[in-house]
């Protein structure tokens, strides 16, 4: 089966959530005996070296990156406001370059499958249909427009929550037109999949968990170590949200139970300004780094401050495939099949959070634990040449039904 797959951003490097979907779902179609092509856009958010940006050459047939502009820009978002109902967010990822590179490789190359890392590639549907009978699939990793409805409950601001609320309103509407324009939807989260179900009648639908790579076995950090993790995309508003509370209710607190504690940042995309405001006592800013896996081999516990999402965190999951203990919120933590205080923690507010982790931190047997539960979990529902296996067959049944 020869599959062509768009994405919004670079697999490679796998440095935030959506990037190490994308990989894995490659990488697991590629194992199961598929030819992939990917095509994706490089915009401002994820600037690399060409070389990182690279996979290993036996796993694509074919791969190209276009530079795509989707830089926020003050006037044409308030036109957009006034004269147009399309939700900024997404259209910012219309290209005349992309267009041209996806049309040049369609002309060129027939596919079986063509898969749709994200909502915004319903803004090409219609030229990939001009020059190709195959299947278009969604594979959604959010739910967006719920996002947005989550950011908006997370501020005062009056005019930023009528924004908020008005975008979230405009991507609810796209997401509805992806339910009936793409031939077959595959959500990778069961809230998700429950949602696009729901609206997409007549419509395949497939729940197709992201995998992941689980450790051979429980290693824990050098004795007496208190390294507090944090990795994920710097540039993304609900992580940012997230940290500022952690550093304001949470981290003083776990401080004066665990004085020697380090919290250790990193992700790409942050800017001067942001790294600024990642600041305080015992925190080491490390912005983007080389390598996620092991970043978060070498933290002691790991974080998930998340008040705004859909999905599943990905980060979550590569955390727990090394049987690492996350100490998470709510929201971070839906679709998730956990329980909590057995493969993970999960807290409602900053004092539940600050006692989860502490205990963690002064308890290795709580982290060993947690830790070999977690990676048991994973190896059995996240298995990626499993997931993808599945989605194959699915995708056979959607090319003979057309």
């Amino acid at each position: 089966m020869k599959i062509l797959v768009l994405a919004p951003k670079p697999p490679w490097p796998p440095l935030d959530g959506g990037a190490v979907a994308t990989m894995r779902c490659i990488e697991g179609m590629a194992a199961g005996g598929a030819e992939i092509s990917l095509l994706s856009m490089q915009t401002e958010k994820h600037l690399t070296d060409t070389a990182a940006t690279s996979p290993p050459a036996s796993l694509l047939r074919h791969h190209e990156t276009v530079s795509v502009d989707t830089s926020i820009r003050p006037v044409k978002l308030l036109g957009n406001l006034i004269f147009s109902t399309e939700p900024y967010d997404l259209v910012r990822f219309r290209s005349r370059a992309f267009s041209s590179a996806l049309r040049t490789l369609l002309l060129r190359e027939q596919f079986d499958i063509i898969q749709c890392e994200g909502i915004l590639f319903i803004y090409y549907v219609t030229e990939i249909r001009e020059l190709s009978r195959a299947p278009v699939i969604l594979r959604a990793h959010n739910v967006e427009h719920r996002i947005r409805e989550m950011m908006a409950d997370r501020t005062s601001d009056p005019l930023r929550i009528a924004y908020l609320k008005n975008l979230s309103a405009r991507i609810r509407k796209k997401e509805l037109s992806a339910a009936r324009i793409f031939d077959a939807i595959v959500p990778i989260s069961e809230p998700d999949f429950q949602w696009f179900r729901s609206f997409a009648t007549g419509k395949p639908v497939m729940l197709s968990e992201t995998g992941a790579e689980v450790a051979d076995s429980f290693s824990e950090q050098m004795p007496g170590e208190m390294k507090v993790g944090f990795i994920g995309a710097l540039n993304w508003e609900p992580n940012l949200d997230g940290l500022k509370w952690f550093l304001k209710k949470v981290w003083p607190h776990v401080l004066k139970s665990h004085p020697d504690a380090k919290l250790f940042i990193a992700g790409r995309g942050a800017s001067d300004e942001i790294a600024g405001q990642l600041d305080g006592i015992n925190v080491i800013f490390l912005g983007e780094i080389d390598d996620a896996r092991s970043f978060m081999e070498s933290m002691t516990v790991l974080i998930a401050p998340l008040f705004a999402g859909s999905g599943l965190r990905i980060k979550i999951i590569e955390a727990m495939s090394l049987g690492k203990t996350v100490v998470t919120t709510p929201v971070a933590a839906t679709g998730l099949p956990v329980t909590n205080g057995q493969e993970l923690f999960i807290a409602k507010d900053a004092v539940s959070f600050s006692r989860a982790l502490t205990a963690t931190l002064m308890n290795p047997a709580i982290r060993k634990t947690t830790g070999e539960a977690a990676m048991d979990m994973v190896r059995k529902r996240y298995n990626n040449l499993s997931q993808t296996r599945r989605m194959l067959e699915f995708y056979e049944t959607v090319c003979h039904g057309c």
